[in-house]
This record gives C-alpha cells, structure tokens and sequence, in this order.
C-alpha cells in the first residue's frame, strides 16, 4: 500500500490540473439585457426611465467587495446630420456667419461607467470603441484629427443642455459578484427611431467582452400620425397647417362678430 501511494498521488495531480485547466481557459463573459425593448410614446409623455442589466459569465471575482471587472453602458440613438452655426454680431445684430456640418450625430448618447472612464481603460481604446463624449465618431474625415474643435464642443453642449448627452462615471453598479445594473433617463424631448445599447467588459484596462442589444422608441396614435405626416410629407402637412390656421381664423371672427 505504502508503494502505491506515490502512484495514487501522480494521478491525482495530472487529473486535477487537467480539470482546473479547463476550468480556467473558459473566457469571461457579459451577458446583457434592458428592461423595456419598446416605448410608445402619447401626449401625455414626460420621459421614461430604462434599466440596463447583465451578469458575467465565468467570473473570478474573489470577493463581492473587490470586483476586478470594470462595466461600461452606452445607449445610442439613431444618427441625423446635424449643423451648428455660429454666430457673429453685424450691425449690433446677432446673424448666422460660418457653419459646420456633421454627417452622422447620434440624436441621443449615454454613456454609463462603473467608476471614472480614464480608470476604465486607457484613450485609446475608449477612442476605438467610441466611448465618450469626445471619442463619438460623426463621420466627417477630419473628424478624428481635430476633436476639439469650436463647433464640436458647440454640438455636443447644445445636446447636454437639452439632456440628449448625458454621462455619468458610476452609473453601473455591481450587485455581489457578477450581476450589475443600470439606469438611463429618456427625456421628453427623446428623438424617435432604433436605440442600441452597448455593454462593454474591462479588466485591467483590456476589453474581455461586449454585449449588444436594441431598443424602439416610438409614437402612438394622434402623435404618430401627426409626426409621419410632417417628416414624411411635409407638403401636405404644410398645406393641412395653413387650412387649419384659416379655418381657426375664420370661426374666431365668426364667433366675435356675433358677439
């Protein structure tokens, strides 16, 4: 018995390392999803508020009070051209001078962190992945080479301002090992059409995985019509919006003359 033991030990250790091995080679994982995947939007709308979630699949976080993973969230809308102007004073008068154009401009852009983006991971893999205010690829070709230009700071204040850009370095927060969450405010004034959203996975500044989903945001009823209308036939919406103002017009006289 006392020689087979050295036997017994050898096998033990070439079978457990095999297991541990296998173990250790499965790749963390995020799985992600959001809690609504439509929004109808009616009259009486004041903004909606949406939930990320997720877990990490094989996870080594040692312990739920130091979690080695970093999470990134970024909701994005649909994107529009868009043209800031700026303004120059003639004559005592403030007029339109010179213009930039921006080809591609997601009509909304949220960005979720588990803490700072610059702890996350370093520039330029947050440039890679468009990641940040700063790192939002508009699709012009000189775009890249110049981001802090007049009008791009111009573009993405007037978004902030309106709550369309939102950031905010803790807005995922980890719930013990692997699960995390978080959430973002759609305003009012929220743009319609397909929204994804994006989870990103870091650990030591590395991206490990990337979860994807989407989101429609849309409008009900009088408002959707009304909105088909103008955006899709803006002659006929034109020519509705004059015969209504006519006709208003004529039955506010009619009324007061008989008064």
């Amino acid at each position: 018995m006392r020689h087979l033991a050295p036997v017994i030990a050898v096998l033990f250790l070439t079978l457990l390392p095999s297991s541990v091995a296998a173990q250790s080679d499965e790749r963390e994982t995020v799985q992600s999803d959001v809690s609504t995947r439509e929004i109808s939007i009616q009259s009486n709308f004041t903004g909606i508020e949406i939930v990320l979630f997720g877990s990490i699949d094989f996870t080594r976080a040692p312990s739920p009070a130091q979690p080695p993973y970093d999470v990134v969230m970024v909701v994005r809308g649909p994107p529009k051209s868009a043209v800031v102007w700026r303004k120059e004073r003639v004559a005592g008068i403030w007029v339109n001078s010179k213009s930039e154009t921006f080809p591609e401009v997601p009509t909304f852009y949220a960005v979720l962190a588990s803490r700072s983006l610059r702890a996350v991971a370093p520039e330029e893999t947050l440039e890679q992945l468009g990641i940040g205010f700063n790192n939002i690829d508009f699709n012009r070709p000189d775009d890249r080479r110049d981001r802090k230009t007049l009008y791009r700071a111009a573009l993405i204040r007037l978004k902030k301002e309106s709550h369309l850009f939102q950031e905010s370095d803790n807005g995922v927060t980890f719930i013990g090992r692997s699960l995390f969450r978080g959430s973002v405010r759609l305003p009012v004034n929220v743009p319609m059409g397909r929204y994804t959203t994006q989870v990103f996975l870091f650990r030591d500044g590395k991206l490990l995985s990337e979860s994807q989903n989407s989101l429609q945001v849309n409008k009900v009823g009088l408002e959707r019509f009304a909105y088909t209308l103008a955006f899709e036939h803006p002659f006929l919406y034109g020519v509705m919006a004059v015969l209504m103002a006519v006709t208003g017009g004529l039955l506010a006289w009619a009324f007061f003359r008989r008064a």
